[in-house]
């Protein structure tokens, strides 16, 4: 008899995110699904759920009640997760994030769980507060029928990290929905390199910003153009004592925008210390900008050749490295070739195919060793 799997997603990382890499990816792969699902949101600020069909509970609510209320709202999103995880229809149950107290509302369902990242684990003395999402991190991972990692880095860090049996994982590769753009809407300098996302301590943006200043002596029409949040006081001091501000642009922009951001640069630097994918990669690839990067975890995986790869923790590195690229017209050429090929190796409609294949090894798993089974097809 052919399975039938329904898959039940919780609201998690939709309540935690307007933006962000983990609800990006949930809301990618559940629009690709060729399965039955359900996803227990009634409430969202979220930008890439708003924009899907996918969430058939979510009911619109106004701007201010969403912020007078935002934590009366989540709630009610928990409560719905519950009574799906309740339900006498049989489901596999993919948590958005780690926390482990639906886990008691799931009854004998078979799990499965996406590890995106081990950096808490990694730099547990630099994060605040970070035992208790290790705790709840290995909780649910070690309760997993099967672990989805989004990379063959991240796999080895489950195995090293938590112990766990690596046939119990499979490595499926993120995709990127964005294409290159024509447009000039922005107003951007005319010769730039790009920084994209947040700059918490591992993005290693206090190293860019040294380096830049060094690439700035070389090529004065030069800037460094950042998205994310505007500079706190220490970069801007950082900024000042580099006497750098005047080639500095912070830009807050939309997800409409970073296809022109991408495809108007000279370079995309990407000088994280840890990773455990690389969306932004991608991002540049197919927007046809060229990628320098660290040559650490995962990014010599998931760039391959079509990267130019410098130490994270040399300043020299990195500037070199930039400068290298934006001189020389062919090493860019070269480049963004390479990022074209090998862009081909990935793509959301892979990962959903992927991710039903798990699904269904998960329960062919589950009903082998359930006496229960049958009820699940």
């Amino acid at each position: 008899m052919k399975i039938q799997p329904y898959i039940i997603y919780d609201s998690q990382i939709f309540d935690q995110q307007k933006f962000g890499g983990i609800s990006r990816y949930f809301c990618e792969i559940i629009s690709k699904l060729q399965f039955k699902y359900d996803i227990a949101v009634r409430y969202t600020e979220n930008h890439y759920l708003s924009q899907t069909k996918i969430a058939k509970h979510r009911l619109y609510i106004p701007y201010f009640l969403s912020k007078q209320y935002t934590q009366k709202l989540y709630r009610k999103n928990q409560r719905l997760t519950k009574k799906m995880l309740q339900s006498p229809i049989p489901y596999l149950y993919h948590p958005t994030y780690y926390d482990p107290s639906f886990l008691k509302y799931t009854g004998n369902s078979p799990l499965v769980v996406t590890v995106h990242d081990m950096i808490y684990e990694r730099f547990s003395n630099l994060i605040e507060g970070s035992e208790e999402i290790i705790r709840q991190k290995r909780e649910i991972i070690t309760k997993a029928n099967r672990i989805i990692a989004i990379s063959e880095y991240t796999k080895k860090d489950i195995i090293d990290i938590l112990n766990i049996a690596p046939e119990k994982i499979d490595v499926i590769y993120h995709g990127t929905s964005l294409r290159p753009s024509q447009e000039h809407n922005l107003p951007l300098p005319e010769q730039y390199i790009l920084f994209v996302g947040d700059r918490t301590f591992y993005k290693n943006f206090q190293a860019l910003l040294e380096a830049f200043s060094i690439v700035h002596q070389t090529n004065k029409k030069i800037h460094l153009v950042c998205t994310g949040k505007p500079f706190s006081d220490s970069e801007l001091q950082q900024i000042s004592n580099y006497n750098i501000a005047s080639n500095i642009i912070q830009i807050a922009t939309k997800d409409k925008d970073l296809n022109e951001l991408y495809s108007r640069a000279l370079l995309f630097v990407y000088p994280s210390y840890y990773e455990g994918f690389g969306i932004p990669i991608l991002e540049a690839y197919a927007c046809n900008c060229p990628v320098a990067l660290s040559n650490t975890t995962c990014f010599p995986e998931i760039a391959g050749d079509a990267g130019a790869f410098f130490n994270p923790y040399s300043i020299n590195s990195i500037a070199d490295t930039i400068i290298n690229v934006i001189s020389d017209k062919s090493k860019r050429t070269k480049l963004i070739k390479a990022g074209q090929e090998r862009l081909k190796l990935y793509s959301w409609e892979k990962a959903a195919r992927e991710t039903e294949n798990v699904y269904l090894k998960t329960l062919e798993e589950y009903i082998k060793l359930s006496s229960a089974g049958k009820t699940l097809i």
